[in-house]
């Protein structure tokens, strides 16, 4: 269970750095290129905590996908972004690759 809330925070990192590298960039944010690389550096390290009982290639793919819809709908409701049907069924694309990433990985076999 500890991998998993070390990817929970591992993504609310990096969808927080994303989004403060979004306000810096409108000048609403100072240092926020800083806020986004200490952001990012965290993520990567609870990324790499979470490797160590989650498989990598479902660590990974859960980290991306999540990553990728929370930033799309944070950009839709706070940067007033388009949500257009296209990025809705990407969206629901890398959702179910993630789940049948999951669902295909087996755990390695303890060695007896």
């Amino acid at each position: 269970m500890r991998g998993y809330f070390a990817l929970l925070f591992a993504v609310g990192l990096e969808v927080f750095g994303t989004l403060s590298l979004k306000f810096a960039s409108l000048g609403q944010l100072p240092l926020g290129w800083l806020l986004t690389a200490l952001c990012i550096a965290g993520s990567y390290v609870l990324l790499s905590v979470s490797f160590r009982r989650i498989p990598v290639a479902v660590a990974f793919a859960v980290w991306e996908a999540a990553g990728l819809a929370l930033v799309t709908l944070l950009g839709f409701v706070l940067l007033h972004e388009a949500l257009t049907p296209l990025k809705v069924a990407a969206l629901l694309g890398l959702g179910a690759g993630a789940f049948l990433l999951h669902r295909g990985t087996q755990a390695p076999e303890s060695a007896a």
